[in-house]
């Protein structure tokens, strides 16, 4: 026994399975958390976010011109959106160099499996600092994707 905790890797995508993403981490599916932004974007989509700062984060996409990077007000992130089935799969955002992204968990197989417990958050009137500070804190570290 090395004392590591095990390791899960849960996987998820889009419907036509062009954009996929891997989360390595150490939480079982049910202990992923799950949280509902109440952003017009992530409403319109049903989005669940999910993401372990202690985990990595790696988005595939089969066909990258087909890729769409949604940004916004502060542009401090891409929101990716299949561009052939219209699934928003996560999101991912630079900062001091490194990588933090987030899954979809609506997106992630076994789905049906899940009853999570859903945190509501509203970050409208956040700074761009503040939020970016937040998600590097949050966020799940990203490794090497297909998409950078």
């Amino acid at each position: 026994m090395t004392g590591h905790a095990p390791t899960h890797t849960h996987r998820g995508g889009c419907h036509c399975g062009a954009l996929c993403w891997t989360l390595e981490s150490a939480l079982a599916p049910e202990a992923l958390p799950a949280r509902a932004c109440q952003c017009g974007f992530c409403t319109r989509h049903g989005a669940l976010t999910t993401s372990d700062p202690a985990g990595t984060l790696r988005f595939e996409c089969a066909d990258p011109t087909r890729l769409l990077r949604v940004r916004f007000a502060t542009r401090s992130a891409e929101f990716l959106v299949c561009g052939a089935c219209g699934v928003y799969c996560g999101a991912l955002m630079e900062e001091g160099g490194r990588w933090f992204g987030i899954a979809n968990l609506n997106t992630i197989e076994g789905r049906d499996r899940l009853t999570p417990q859903v945190q509501r958050f509203d970050y409208e009137g956040e700074s761009e600092p503040a939020r970016r500070a937040r998600r590097a804190a949050r966020w799940t570290p990203a490794g090497p994707s297909t998409l950078r």
